[in-house]
């Protein structure tokens, strides 16, 4: 009986970690890049942190593991404030797609986007600067 209650307190543990960790809860995964552009479907400008006057700020992810066609969000966050939603087609199994966002010289500070999947839940979450 004991090793049956330490086993459920264990698995616990473990889901609340991966929850706080913002680790994926869907089965499906992304790479991910916040980038200036995109060429042939590819990533330009990639980088951590951009400028006040880059204008547009761009998501590009490939999503694997779809089994079937579904799609997926793009949410984005200023100072933690949803500021976007761009639903995307996911269409095979490999599947790049991208979202782009306006950024006004005044939009300094901490950005953060939310890839979701059909379900509404967590692919990767991935953090950028402006300033």
């Amino acid at each position: 009986m004991k090793f049956r209650q330490a086993w459920v307190i264990a698995f616990i543990i473990l889901v609340l970690s991966m929850v706080v960790s913002g680790q994926t809860t869907s089965s499906l995964t992304a790479e991910v890049q916040v980038c200036t552009g995109i060429q042939e479907r590819m990533p330009t400008g990639m980088a951590d942190s951009l400028p006040a006057n880059v204008g547009q700020a761009y998501l590009w992810c490939k999503i694997i593991g779809a089994k079937e066609p579904t799609t997926i969000k793009h949410v984005w966050y200023y100072g933690g404030a949803e500021k976007s939603s761009v639903e995307l087609p996911v269409n095979s199994i490999s599947w790049r797609t991208w979202s782009a966002k306006k950024i006004l010289p005044n939009m300094t500070g901490e950005w953060t986007v939310k890839i979701m999947d059909a379900q509404g839940n967590l692919i990767k979450e991935v953090s950028f600067k402006v300033y």
